[in-house]
């Protein structure tokens, strides 16, 4: 069937991934600021990182509460503040940071009549700033795991971009960096499924799962999108 859209994942697609020792740094500079034994929060941040990630937990904020009370830690409003502040300022900056080519990409496919949308495993603070972003406006139909009650693969996910957009799963590409089961998943809803290679920084190890194998179509620029769909 004739592609009528594209879904494009976010971390590693249209911005890099976390590397995961600076990653595991700043969770430990915001268990400090929040007064709290480092390692242990640490250990509570990632453990319960699906919480995050399906809306739990409405805002990192309350996540760093909820840690505090877990290991006992009085929970002082100005600590908790300087925690957040701290994740936000390691985390903006990716939002705020498009891959090579990406916003150039949207605005070709906009302009060739493609709808767009996004599939992101992501924490509140992504909804939160979306609109701040150079996404914004690029992008159609935005679904985030954090305001929909679960995360890839669940194939809900997929179907509620394609609805929001208006379309059938088979008519769009789902376009992403392959962390977890998510192409594989795309792939069996019948999406045509793009791998593109992971962005991450030069020398760091991302913060992500590339164990599945993937041997279907792939890219290493989200320009070349444009060809693969002429």
């Amino acid at each position: 069937m004739t592609v009528k859209a594209v879904i494009f994942d976010l971390f590693g697609t249209l911005i890099a991934n976390y590397d995961r020792d600076h990653y595991l740094e700043v969770i430990e500079n915001m268990g400090e600021a929040a007064g709290a034994d480092t390692l242990d929060f640490r250990n509570l941040w990632r453990e319960h990182y699906a919480e995050r990630l399906t809306g739990v937990f409405a805002t990192e904020s309350e996540n760093i509460r909820w840690i505090c009370d877990k290991l006992q830690v009085a929970t002082d409003p100005e600590k908790v503040g300087r925690a957040n502040q701290i994740y936000r300022e390691f985390s903006l900056p990716f939002l705020m940071s498009p891959r090579d080519s990406a916003v150039e990409t949207l605005v070709s496919l906009g302009q060739r009549g493609f709808k767009t949308g996004l599939l992101s495993d992501c924490g509140p603070w992504v909804p939160k700033n979306w609109n701040s972003s150079p996404f914004s406006g690029l992008i159609d139909f935005p679904v985030y795991s954090s305001t929909s009650g679960t995360k890839k693969p669940a194939a809900t996910l997929y179907r509620k971009v394609a609805q929001g957009l208006g379309i059938e799963l088979s008519e769009c590409m789902y376009v992403a960096d392959g962390n977890g089961e998510e192409l594989v998943v795309a792939d069996r809803l019948g999406m045509r499924t793009v791998r593109i290679s992971p962005w991450n920084a030069p020398g760091s190890t991302p913060d992500a799962d590339f164990s599945n194998q993937w041997n279907g179509e792939s890219v290493d620029a989200l320009s070349e999108l444009l060809v693969l769909l002429t």
